[in-house]
């Protein structure tokens, strides 16, 4: 479905997310984190993973710019899940030749007036010069920071428990989650669902420390020109069972023959760092204050 143009502005909503669209802004998206610490491969399944609610299935709230060249930015926000207190806003991405037109905030203001939720942003790395004052200028305030590591891949024998081998993995997720991240049955049921419908989760690469009852996430993710093992998710409280995890997550990127490893953490990062990665950046989250 075309967005409808606003009158004057070029930005218009889309409510479905078709694979040609998915590519457009995928390739968008690649262009304006190249050379960032949060640099990652961009495919048209990651967007479709990341802006659609995993529970329900629901669109984002999409608005899209256009020219008579093509898109020319698009901003979106992600419903919030069940358990989520605020919706995930993703964007504004605006085309390098595009910028400094105020197309960031057009496209901002377009979603954030058609968004009846709060809002929180993704990571905003704090080497992307003017993107944390782009916010500030827009009234957003900081809500958290996060650590950016990346790791080199291991060789080795992969011999680690993984998630196509657990014959009660609903089970062993909720103990974890309640162990682990002191999270209720419900929470770890919907959380399972949606990393199950993840376009980039395989059960295969959710790895298991049954003698702890700890898991490690990994999601792996290719395009045309990179690859990377995402260590998502790690649930352990013991530190021995953190960084055996972390390390058979290299060894299986090795094993998948991936470029690199790549984690994201509000956690203190000195696991990940013991096990040969390296901080290479800082990110931040907003949050849009007042009642909604």
């Amino acid at each position: 479905m075309d967005p409808v143009a606003r009158k004057g502005s070029g930005i218009g909503f889309i409510d479905i997310l078709q694979e040609g669209l998915c590519e457009h802004l995928a390739d968008l998206a690649q262009q304006c984190i190249a050379g960032f610490s949060d640099d990652r491969p961009v495919s048209a399944s990651l967007v479709r993973s990341r802006l659609t609610n995993a529970l329900t299935g629901a669109p984002p709230v999409l608005a899209v710019a256009r020219d008579d060249r093509g898109i020319t930015g698009w901003c979106a926000v992600r419903r919030p899940e069940p358990g989520e207190a605020r919706a995930r806003l993703w964007g504004p991405v605006v085309a390098p030749g595009a910028r400094r037109t105020g197309l960031a905030t057009r496209l901002l203001d377009a979603v954030v007036g058609a968004t009846p939720w709060p809002l929180m942003t993704t990571d905003v790395p704090a080497d992307r010069h003017g993107a944390a004052d782009f916010f500030a200028r827009s009234g957003w305030t900081e809500l958290d920071t996060v650590t950016v590591l990346h790791g080199t891949p291991t060789q080795g024998s992969f011999e680690a428990t993984t998630a196509d081998t657990a014959p009660e993995l609903e089970a062993y997720v909720t103990a974890a989650a309640r162990r682990h991240a002191r999270h209720e049955a419900a929470f770890a049921q919907a959380t399972l669902r949606r990393w199950r419908d993840d376009a980039r989760f395989r059960p295969g690469n959710l790895l298991l420390d049954t003698s702890t009852g700890s898991l490690l996430l990994a999601l792996a993710q290719r395009t045309d020109v990179s690859s990377e093992l995402l260590l998502a998710e790690v649930w352990a409280a013991d530190v021995g069972a953190r960084r055996r995890l972390i390390t058979a997550a290299h060894t299986m990127a090795a094993e998948q023959q991936l470029d690199t490893v790549r984690a994201v953490t509000r956690q203190e990062p000195a696991d990940f760092v013991a096990c040969c990665m390296h901080i290479t950046g800082r990110c931040s989250t907003f949050t849009l204050p007042g009642e909604r």
